[in-house]
């Protein structure tokens, strides 16, 4: 019951944004990727939604608030980037594997090591910075809700794409 308000309340808060006649194009617009500054301003909104519900979660004070925020947002754009950078790495491994070369693949596979080393030693970072901000109990409620979170807006993107939740990885043929 809860999932299904969410749900609502979150696709009302995607699409009443000044932008909703973004999502409004013909049909053909939904068939490749959506713009760049469309996802932007839609990944901007799970973030606010993000803050207020997380605000409630753990019950935030002003002050905590105001040293949280900023610093989740710093990295969560390195986050962003980061993430760009691996499916953007997974493309080019798909193409190497296509192209059989060897240095190609180990030249992908190195990058996309390291990418993923980058982004643990960021969560590190985040984690050991957050544990500063908050009391313990509400370190355990930053971790449940991170985690439940997360999982919840796989579950409405995937509910507005009309399809199940698909695995991380493509099978492979």
């Amino acid at each position: 019951m809860f999932r299904k308000i969410f749900g609502f309340i979150f696709i009302c808060f995607l699409l009443g944004s000044p932008d909703a006649n973004a999502f409004a194009g013909p049909r053909e617009d939904f068939d490749g990727p959506p713009p760049r500054e469309r996802m932007e301003g839609v990944r901007e909104r799970i973030e606010t939604l993000k803050m207020w519900k997380l605000t409630k979660a753990l019950d935030l004070d002003e002050a905590a608030s105001a040293r949280l925020f900023p610093l989740l947002n710093k990295y969560d754009k390195k986050r962003h980037e980061l993430e760009r950078d691996l499916r953007d790495g997974m493309n080019k491994l798909r193409e190497a594997l296509k192209g059989r070369s060897e240095l190609n693949l180990k030249e992908s596979i190195d990058k996309l090591d390291y990418n993923h080393g980058e982004l643990q030693r960021i969560n590190d970072e985040e984690w050991a910075e957050v544990k500063k901000i908050l009391a313990i109990e509400q370190q355990a409620k930053f971790i449940i809700f991170k985690q439940e979170f997360d999982m919840e807006m796989r579950r409405i993107i995937s509910d507005v794409k009309g399809r199940k939740p698909e695995r991380m990885g493509k099978e492979l043929h």
